[in-house]
């Protein structure tokens, strides 16, 4: 139905209602017992709330038409004031509706079904209705800091933040990810037609640092050392440490990984899967250079063992040098 139609139908149910309204005010019926005069009855003037409800119901017909929507629903909503009609309703919630109002217009509508069950136009409104109350309601999801995805019921939007999302009315868990920091969710309720807003802070994932440990420094001193039996290479002690390092490293991320596994299992997320796998590598490299170390560890022990063993034991004083910054060893 074109909308210039549908404006003709509402302005000529208004008027059958009102002019309704006044075929029911009766005459001035005369007292029991007395007697008048055969003469004609003159017609009943109309009641001032009927005159007010037709010049507000003109109005806002008027309004209507020339695009002017607030101004509709206020001669509009008067007229229904004035006179109660349900018919009024209709071109109210066309109104509520054309201005974004999607509640009072579903509102509007239910009243009009409710007061008129056996309206003619019942089933055509009760569909309109059903739609009404299926409108996506547009939530706008931020996120500190940007750029990150957005996970709406456990499903991956395309979409970053920040950015607009329709949602059908309801209950929804809206959650943001970004590589680095912890994913962060939020609940909220929408409903039909109506804005919204969620912003998630997110906090960074925790970082684990290797420091090598500071030198202790002191005041220049001279200590003299016996120095006995064979030195031990720096490439063994270098070799050992790095093993030892790189171990440490393997377990923190295969830790990190079991837990994002766990996490996947109940969050099954693109995100999670891709720092999972990457967590799991960085766990083999780590485990892998431990394992080289070791070895060149082993040999390069064995091999001074057998190079001090053909070597003649010397024994010197050795003078320990502390100086303020770093070490310095004489012979």
């Amino acid at each position: 139905m074109s909308i210039r139609r549908r404006q003709w139908i509402w302005m000529f149910s208004g008027v059958v209602a009102v002019i309704g309204a006044s075929a029911q005010a009766q005459p001035r019926q005369t007292p029991p017992g007395t007697t008048t005069t055969a003469a004609p009855v003159a017609a009943t003037a109309p009641d001032e709330s009927i005159t007010d409800a037709r010049r507000a119901y003109a109005e806002g017909t008027e309004h209507f038409n020339a695009g002017r929507f607030e101004e509709a629903l206020i001669s509009f909503e008067h007229a229904f004031t004035v006179r109660s009609n349900p018919v009024v309703l209709k071109p109210i919630a066309e109104c509520h509706e054309r201005l974004g109002h999607l509640p009072e217009a579903i509102a509007a509508l239910e009243r009009y079904l409710r007061e008129l069950p056996t309206a003619a136009d019942r089933a055509q409104l009760g569909t309109r209705l059903a739609a009404l109350r299926l409108r996506p309601a547009r939530v706008n999801v931020t996120s500190t800091p940007d750029g990150a995805r957005i996970v709406v019921d456990g499903d991956s939007l395309p979409q970053r933040t920040p950015s607009d999302i329709d949602l059908p009315p309801g209950h929804h868990r809206i959650s943001a990810t970004l590589a680095g920091f912890i994913a962060t969710e939020r609940e909220i309720d929408t409903t039909a037609g109506v804005g919204a807003a969620v912003n998630v802070t997110l906090e960074r994932e925790p970082t684990i640092t290797i420091a090598a440990a500071p030198a202790v420094l002191a005041p220049a001193a001279e200590i003299r050392l016996p120095l006995t039996g064979p030195r031990v290479s720096s490439a063994l002690w270098v070799a050992t440490a790095v093993a030892g390092a790189a171990a440490v490293v393997g377990t923190v991320f295969g830790i990190m990984a079991l837990s994002d596994a766990n996490d996947y299992e109940q969050s099954p997320t693109q995100e999670l899967l891709d720092r999972g796998q990457r967590n799991a590598l960085l766990a083999d490299v780590g485990f892998a250079a431990s394992l080289l170390s070791a070895g060149v560890a082993v040999v390069v022990y064995f091999a001074d063992r057998g190079h001090a063993e053909s070597a003649t034991t010397t024994t010197n004083n050795a003078r320990l040098q502390l100086l303020g910054n770093g070490l310095r060893v004489t012979f």
